[in-house]
């Protein structure tokens, strides 16, 4: 007959046959957290750690984004203010831009007050969302990846700035005052619903921001080596064409003035891109070549 171990006298042997179980001297019971405390050290931070730690995340970058749109909603006389600059360049007056701006809806003023609340608080909370995603993701980046994150996020803010700033002060502006004179030589009397020129004028200075991070993508592409300078100059003129539709597109008017002014800034972005990425791929070319002169002077 199998004789079995006593449990009130005999004892398991720690170091035998079962010695992957962590049992509990005092109530014979699996150490559920021992063994969950070493996997998650030599793991690192566990999946719950990652979801609490990104539920943060995104609850600082919400809490960033409604105090902005606090911010705006506060500040509507002066941003609303701020936003007519386009127009009074084109009509050369402020007295004239509040007889032509016009609303013809009871509840349009509110729809354009929803709106520009809610997108200027996107744009001023844009660069402490970029932070606290940086922020999220740098733990799981190597050293060299960590350092490419923070002046990437600095840049893409930059870049975005730059294209609202472009679009804002010199695009609208030409588009709107070639609207006007034309309209003037016609005969015409313009009148422009205020919701639909906030509208314009929001959504288009959104839209230009987002595509200056047009070379930013490229650059990071060059950078982990999906894409070769060689290529990118190879395809130059498809890249035109395609720049010269896409402003069709995006541009207001699409007169003679916005539409090749605004194919001209692509395009000079994706040759900004194309230089900065040549800079890369030297410095890449200049540390391999030292690194394969190094181990062939240790041979």
């Amino acid at each position: 007959m199998t004789e079995y171990p006593d449990s009130d006298k005999d004892e398991v042997d720690p170091g035998g046959d079962n010695d992957e179980f962590d049992w509990d001297r005092e109530g014979d019971e699996f150490d559920w957290d021992g063994d969950l405390a070493t996997d998650e050290a030599e793991d690192g931070m566990s999946f719950l750690g990652h979801l609490e730690e990104f539920r943060w995340t995104v609850g600082r970058s919400i809490l960033a984004f409604l105090v902005g749109v606090v911010i705006v909603g506060c500040l509507m006389p002066h941003v609303g203010a701020f936003l007519q600059m386009p127009l009074i360049h084109a009509y050369g007056s402020a007295e004239l831009v509040g007889e032509k701006l016009i609303t013809y809806k009871p509840m349009g003023v509110f729809s354009v007050f929803i709106q520009i609340a809610l997108l200027g608080g996107l744009v001023l909370s844009m660069p402490f969302v970029l932070y606290f995603m940086a922020c999220f993701i740098a733990p799981g980046l190597t050293e060299r990846e960590r350092k490419v994150v923070r002046p990437a996020c600095f840049a893409a803010f930059l870049l975005f700035v730059s294209g609202v700033a472009v679009a804002f002060y010199a695009i609208l502006p030409l588009t709107l005052a070639f609207s006007v004179k034309f309209n003037q030589v016609m005969g015409f009397q313009v009148l422009l619903a205020a919701s639909e020129y906030y509208n314009m004028v929001v959504w288009f200075s959104l839209a230009t921001g987002a595509i200056f991070q047009f070379p930013l993508i490229i650059v990071i592409l060059i950078f982990i080596q999906v894409i070769a300078v060689e290529k990118l100059k190879a395809i130059r003129r498809a890249v035109f064409v395609g720049a010269m539709v896409f402003a069709a597109l995006l541009t207001p008017g699409g007169d003679f003035l916005s539409l090749p002014l605004t194919t001209g800034i692509l395009y000079g972005l994706y040759e900004l891109a194309i230089l900065v990425g040549t800079r890369i791929e030297k410095k890449r070319h200049a540390a391999e070549l030292a690194e394969q002169e190094a181990e062939q002077a240790e041979e």
